[in-house]
């Protein structure tokens, strides 16, 4: 369940209308992990015990809602990277939270759709309502860290692995295993081997004398 933020600009709330909105916002969740961004104010209430008038004093929109919503889970999963980058070297620490994004992603519509807005956010940044520094520097941090250890290539900017992250929602939607699309995205992710490119431009190579060959055989 995510937590909710007494807006930074705002009086701090007296207890009942701390109490109101933590209630909107645990509602809230709870609708947006199974409806992601269709969730309705109006089911939000009623599953809060609240007026709706109560629910749109404390968000006036419902942009204004799901922002918080998609914010606190990327805090919720930025955290859990960098706990995972504390505990264990960065191989292991990119491989648990890859999986981990999985497991969740498999059930959460909310977390699916956070990354899909997040794509945005990493590019139009102040421009866009779901970007927050803290939580992009945070990430860019783990995401360097990453780099900076050989594990992940350095060509692989934020907003790509973002991207990469709906993919793997999308593909997990449509059926496909966690675990394993886990593990094709991470083996997409990491620093190619020295034998690698080697094959690729053997390989290129056999391709190209192959479609010469044909070529002239045509001829």
């Amino acid at each position: 369940m995510v937590l909710s933020q007494t807006p930074p600009t705002s009086r701090p709330l007296r207890a009942d209308a701390r109490r109101n909105r933590e209630a909107i916002v645990a509602a809230a969740d709870d609708l947006f992990r199974s409806d992601g961004m269709a969730l309705q104010m109006e089911e939000v209430a009623q599953r809060a015990g609240l007026g709706v008038g109560t629910v749109y004093r404390h968000f006036p929109t419902k942009e204004a809602l799901t922002v918080e919503l998609v914010q606190c889970r990327m805090g919720t999963t930025i955290a859990r990277a960098e706990e995972s980058m504390q505990a264990c070297d960065p191989a292991t620490a990119v491989r648990r939270f890859i999986h981990d994004l999985a497991a969740m992603m498999d059930e959460d519509m909310g977390l699916r759709e956070s990354f899909q807005v997040q794509v945005v956010a990493d590019s139009k940044l102040d421009e866009c309502v779901y970007y927050r520094q803290d939580l992009h520097e945070r990430k860019m941090a783990i995401m360097e860290r990453a780099q900076e250890a050989g594990v992940v290539r350095g060509d692989l900017a934020l907003e790509d692995f973002d991207a990469l992250m709906c993919g793997m929602g999308q593909a997990i939607v449509a059926g496909g295993n966690p675990a394993l699309m886990a593990d094709v995205l991470l083996e997409g992710m990491r620093v190619p081997r020295a034998e690698d490119c080697a094959d690729a431009v053997a390989g290129g190579g056999v391709a190209a004398a192959a479609a010469s060959a044909a070529g002239v055989a045509g001829e």
